[in-house]
């Protein structure tokens, strides 16, 4: 007798997100109302500028006498638009020059979709709502959000936001064939998801609403010598702290039980460059993680008892490291559906497992801290058979820690 398994792949990507935008943050730093006392002392009719904040002595103490909404200048008596000789700035999302008296001149350029204008440059925008969340999709086409800090608390780290209904999925390049379903998933530092269906067809996902739209990359690529027809996902840096990213892919095969190639996908073309072979091997094939330190990461499911996280070298595909081993499940079980995801150093892997009859199925969350291997199961029987995760390069890198630097 013969068991036939079905591999309802998941996806990991470049995951975890945190709830500081990368992007930097002007504060104006006075929360001192006009004509409010600091405190400080001073003499005589002196003035000043803290931040944004114009004080002028009132022969024994500095008071707040105005709040600037752009920048202050003492010797130009407050409030100004802008600082002269200092370079272009920002008007909202216009990048402007700044005229000798302090007032905003001609606009330069008007930043774009996706970029906001900071330090008077436009940039790409870390900033987009729901950009500090992990999301899944599971088994039954839900696209759900994943808060880690909620593990443990009454509301839980799920919330649903909706049921993908993506035009045109097509049919299924796994065994068995039928309607293709949700395989992999990336999320890039838009907090748009990308998820590749098991029809080798990808579509753009609002992480919003769910609502869906199909790109035009061609499946079943054949790029130096690999046919790329569905594999693992997650968007890294080009640099750490960097602003740019690619989309990184990994695998190729069918069957999900090799360990394939490592490539990328250009947004743009929708073509698949190919880089080097996956040198780490397991039983089935690695899905994949990025941060935004610029390193990739792939989850290799072994046997229950011997799989593991390792780092890759993007230029290589070598394993770069230490595996970090775990083990995720008792004896008798095998896995049928995984994911994986990055989030404040720790990697949360979404496996689910089956007894050999496949009838008793669990879903469970591990938990792998990066710097030090450890492994621990933070959820048990949970109600999503998790197949693709993904989460913003705009994540924090270490837990409780500031997003990557740009």
């Amino acid at each position: 007798m013969s068991s036939h398994r079905t591999f309802v792949r998941l996806a990991l990507l470049g995951i975890a997100t945190l709830a500081i935008a990368c992007g930097p943050s002007v504060g104006s730093g006075d929360d001192e109302p006009d004509g409010g006392d600091t405190g400080i002392a001073c003499t005589g009719n002196e003035t000043r500028c803290v931040g944004t904040q114009y004080q002028v002595c009132n022969g024994s103490t500095y008071q707040v006498e105005q709040n600037c909404p752009y920048a202050c200048d003492k010797d130009r008596g407050g409030c100004i638009e802008c600082l002269p000789g200092a370079g272009n700035t920002c008007r909202g999302n216009d990048v402007v020059t700044c005229n000798s008296d302090g007032t905003f001149g001609a606009t330069v350029e008007t930043c774009g979709q996706g970029t906001e204008c900071s330090g008077g440059t436009c940039t790409r925008a870390c900033s987009a709502d729901g950009v500090d969340l992990i999301y899944v999709v599971d088994r039954t086409y839900r696209l759900v959000s994943f808060d880690p800090r909620l593990i443990g608390q009454p509301s839980g780290p799920y919330q649903v936001i909706g049921q993908l209904a993506c035009p045109n999925p097509g049919t299924s390049l796994q065994p068995g064939g039928g309607t293709a379903t949700p395989f992999s998933m990336a999320v890039d530092r838009n907090a748009v998801a990308w998820v590749l269906y098991s029809s080798g067809r990808l579509f753009t996902v609002s992480t919003t609403d769910a609502s869906c739209q199909a790109t035009s990359f061609q499946p079943s690529q054949n790029v130096g010598g690999q046919v790329w027809s569905l594999f693992g996902m997650g968007y890294v840096t080009d640099a750490a702290g960097g602003d740019t990213e690619r989309l990184w892919i990994g695998g190729g095969n069918v069957d999900a039980q090799t360990s394939g190639s490592l490539g990328w996908i250009d947004t743009t073309s929708f073509a698949v460059n190919r880089t080097a072979a996956i040198q780490p091997s397991a039983e089935y094939s690695a899905e994949f993680t990025g941060l935004g330190d610029a390193t990739l990461w792939a989850f290799f499911p072994d046997t229950v008892s011997s799989s593991f996280v390792q780092q890759i070298d993007k230029a290589t595909g070598a394993g770069v490291g230490n595996r970090l081993m775990f083990s995720l499940a008792a004896s008798g079980r095998q896995v049928a559906a995984w994911a994986f995801a990055q989030w404040g150093g720790t990697f949360y892997v979404f496996v689910t497992t089956v007894d050999f009859l496949g009838l008793d199925e669990r879903a469970s969350v591990h938990a792998i801290n990066r710097t030090t291997g450890a492994h621990s199961v933070v959820l048990q029987n949970q109600p999503y058979v998790v197949v693709g995760a993904g989460v913003s390069t705009c994540a924090p890198i270490t837990i409780g820690g500031p997003p990557p630097a740009e």
